[in-house]
Parts: C-alpha cells; sequence; structure tokens
C-alpha cells in the first residue's frame, strides 16, 4: 500500500523545517524527475513544449527547460505571466538560456509539459485557459502534467489528458477520482530532496497495490470441504444474480456453497455443485445478500438481523429501509459486515441511514463520515475507482476497468467476498482481496467490450499465475 493525501503542503513545509531544504531546492528536484521521465519516454533533440503558468507549477516549468535546453527543442508557452516568487525567479533563469524560445502559439511538437496549475488551483477556469489546454492536447505524440493535470480542479473545465503524471512529493488524492481515470495516464511520484519515506507521513488514505490481494490458496493437504468454509446465498426474483454469486463465491475456495431460495429458483437452472435450500444450515459460515432479492430483502434481512455470522450485504438490501435496524443492531455484536454499493446504492444507504441533502460530488468525505457512524462496517463503494472503507481508513482500488461495466459484475464481486468472509477473513482483508482479484481477472480478457461474468468467474483460476 502506498500512502495518498488530500494536500501534500504541510509535508512540503516540514521537509523544508526538517531537513532544512529551500523551495529552490524542491523546484530543482521536481524538474529533475521530469527531465528523467521525459529521457525514458523519448529520444535527444525531441521539441518539447513546456506550458507555464502563474505559480509554483509554472516555476518547475521554467527549470525543466534550463535542463532540457542542449539536449532538447525547448519551447515556453507563458499562458501567464509569472507572479510568485518562485516562479518570477525560474523564469527569470530560463531566461538566461539563449536556446530556449519563448512562443506565442501553440505548435505541432514531440511532448507537451503541462505546468499551468498544481493542486492548488480553485474555482473556474478562464476561457482562454481552456482554449490552451484544448489546443495542447492535439499537438504531441507525449502528454506530460507536472503534478496533476490541469483543469482536473476546475469546474466544467477542459482538462489536460496526460499520457503520464508526475506527482510531487507523494500521491494526491485527486489523480484517484472517477473523473480522473482518462486523464492522469500513469502516475510517477517524484522525490524532492530526500526519500519518500523521509518525506511522508502516515495517511488514513491508501492506494492498494497487487501485493495487497491475499488469494485463498490452500497450503495444508488435511483437509476437507468444511474446513473452506459454507457460503449461503439469497436468492430472490431475479435469480441469475443470486447464482452468479454462489458460482464466484464457490470458484473463490468455499468448501460448500448453497442458495436459499426466496423466489420461484429453477433447479435447472443450478449448477450441479450448488446446494439448494429453503433454510439456513446449521454449519453456515458467512451469508451474502441483495443480489437480484426484490421484495424479499426486508424479510432475509430480519432473518440476518439477529445472527452473527459475517455476510456481505448488495444491491437490493442496501436500498431498504431495514438496512438501518440491521447497522445499529449489529453495532453491539462483533460481527464482520460488508456492503458493497454502486453510487446510486450508496445515496440510497446514506438516506436510509438519516443522511440529509446526499450529493455526491465529494464522495470521500461521505465516505469518512459513513464509516465513524458505523467503525465496524466495511463498505466498498464502487466506480472506475473503487473505494473501499472501514474505521475511518480509506483504501483505493485503481485495478478496475470499463471492462467491467457490465450486468453481473457487481453480482460476481459480492460472492467472493463472500466466499473469503467463509474463509475466516475479516470484512475488510476479504474487500481488499476480492476486488483487486475481481479487477484483475476483468484485466485477463483482451477484448473491453466482451467480458462477462462467467469469464471473471472462470478467470479467478488464473490470478495465482500473475
Amino acid at each position: 500500500m502506498q500512502n495518498v493525501y488530500e494536500s501534500t503542503n504541510a509535508l512540503d513545509k516540514r521537509l523544508c523545517s526538517k531537513f532544512g531544504l529551500t523551495q529552490q531546492i524542491l523546484v530543482e528536484n521536481a524538474a529533475n524527475a521530469l527531465l528523467l521521465l521525459i529521457r525514458q519516454k523519448t529520444h535527444t533533440n525531441s521539441v518539447v513544449t513546456i506550458l507555464c503558468g502563474s505559480g509554483d507549477n509554472g516555476a518547475d516549468g521554467y527549470a525543466l527547460a534550463r535542463k532540457l535546453s542542449g539536449t532538447y527543442k525547448v519551447r515556453i508557452y507563458q499562458a501567464k505571466e509569472p507572479k510568485s516568487p518562485l516562479c518570477i525567479e525560474m523564469c527569470e533563469k530560463a531566461h538566461l538560456v539563449e536556446s530556449i524560445k519563448f512562443v506565442s502559439k501553440l505548435l505541432p511538437c514531440d511532448v507537451v509539459v503541462d505546468c499551468l496549475f498544481g493542486s492548488g488551483f480553485k474555482g473556474k477556469m478562464e476561457e482562454e485557459l481552456n482554449d490552451i489546454i484544448k489546443q495542447s492536447n492535439n499537438i504531441a505524440h507525449l502528454n506530460i502534467a507536472c503534478d496533476i493535470p490541469s483543469g482536473l480542479l476546475a469546474n466544467d473545465s477542459v482538462i489536460f489528458k496526460a499520457h503520464h503524471t508526475m506527482c510531487m512529493g507523494a500521491l494526491k488524492m485527486v489523480l484517484f477520482d472517477d473523473k480522473a481515470k482518462d486523464f492522469v495516464g500513469e502516475i510517477h511520484t517524484a522525490e524532492l530532496g530526500v526519500s519518500r519515506e523521509n518525506y511522508e507521513l502516515t495517511s488514513n488514505l491508501k492506494l492498494l497495490e497487487k501485493s495487497d490481494m491475499r488469494l485463498p490458496k490452500r497450503l495444508s493437504q488435511n483437509a476437507h470441504k468444511g474446513t473452506f468454509g459454507h457460503l449461503c446465498v439469497f436468492v430472490g426474483s431475479k435469480s441469475g444474480a443470486g447464482i452468479l454469486s454462489a458460482c464466484a463465491g464457490f470458484t473463490f475456495g468455499t468448501g460448500l456453497v448453497s442458495v436459499i431460495d426466496k423466489g420461484m429458483l429453477d433447479n435447472s437452472h443450478l449448477p450441479l455443485e450448488i446446494i439448494r435450500t429453503d433454510t439456513i444450515p446449521q454449519n453456515v459460515s458467512a451469508f451474502a445478500l441483495g443480489m437480484g432479492l426484490g421484495e424479499s430483502s426486508t424479510e432475509v434481512l430480519a432473518e440476518i438481523k439477529q445472527r452473527n455470522e459475517p455476510c456481505v450485504i448488495d444491491a437490493d438490501a442496501l436500498c431498504c429501509e431495514e438496512i438501518y435496524d440491521v447497522l445499529e443492531h449489529k453495532k453491539l455484536l462483533d460481527s464482520q459486515i460488508v456492503l458493497t454499493p454502486h453510487p446510486k446504492e450508496f445515496v440510497a444507504l446514506l438516506e436510509g441511514c438519516g443522511f440529509k441533502n446526499v450529493r455526491l460530488d465529494s464522495k470521500v468525505p461521505l465516505v469518512l463520515e459513513f464509516s465513524a457512524r458505523y467503525p465496524n462496517v466495511t463498505l466498498l463503494l464502487k466506480g472506475a475507482n473503487s473505494i473501499i472503507a472501514r474505521n475511518q481508513k480509506i483504501f483505493l482500488n485503481t485495478f478496475g476497468s470499463v471492462a467491467l461495466a457490465k450486468g453481473g459484475s457487481g453480482d460476481v464481486l459480492s460472492g467472493m467476498i463472500g466466499a473469503l468472509l467463509a474463509q475466516g477473513y475479516d470484512g475488510l482483508n476479504a474487500a481488499i482481496t476480492a476486488s483487486i482479484a475481481h479487477a484483475l481477472a476483468g484485466d485477463l480478457e483482451s477484448c473491453s467490450y466482451a467480458l462477462t461474468p462467467q469469464k471473471i468467474i472462470a478467470n479467478l483460476a488464473k490470478l495465482d499465475t500473475i
């Protein structure tokens, strides 16, 4: 896992204070990181256009121009006159290098480096700057953003579409918003004078890595099917959703999977290895519910309210008024509960729990507020980048792709989480491992539009080879 921050301003100040570094040294190191990236991604004598704003992000651009000059053909496009002391200083130094060209028009080139605005920008972008960003997106083979792509923090703005983003100092939360996924490209982190270990402090925001996935590998040979738990999936009027969850749970390591019929389940559609039952088995290890459950959600929530087995709750069950009673009651029990809403279901869940005027313009504050109210609940908010939260700690999963945007994908994920709960994982680790595995299984298909839930399930068997 890597630390992520809402802002790194305090870390910059601490860096200068603790290690005796100046702002000029930070700028030089930022420029060095950009220089190294350009050297890795393009050839010498390439034409590099640097878009410079008026603040410290622009200062990084002017410093970069000075370092590129001589080896590359460097153009500086001044979108704004320098205003910050650092920007003025670095601009003056760039003017001393004769080979740097200050241009008034954006022309085709090999590389564009966006140094217009950093993470400090707020408000609405001027129309002139929107036009500059729009032009810059179409003049080069390689687009690099300094710190964050310009426009990402603005309201209704054109956004710089980067192939690479060089994040300064440490990772910033804005880079992992859903809308950022189409603009940040590959994210890199620049060290600004000390190692990241010395720069960073512990954060309650974390970026998940593949190594955080803990697959349910069977290490002991002295075992039987009961060793690996018994998952019970409630199946309702739309039985296909529950059956997909059951199949995913069985493939992801559970020894036994039963479906509890709350609808009109046709046994001919049930895989032979899945057990059909009308009652909860005595040896149940975990529950999965909500997927296609429909009107039966109220009845099922009442059934599990008094039980202490771990459960994953999805879809229809998240939109019932009874979910509030279940969560309030489970506060008193040491239960492992995982909720897996998509954004619309999350709004319904929050409203059902008494949250007022819910808007998802900014997800993280709402996730933290919900997590504070229900610290024993693990929340997995699905999206372009999924957010996992428990007890006011947030974990970001960026491995998902648009291939997963298919009916049934979420049902598979719920079954996978249920499988891990049945095998003894706690709620947080079940959500983390299942969400990463789910995303990686989707990525094993080369065609982005043809992925099906059944293919995701089949690909789970291939994960221990990647």
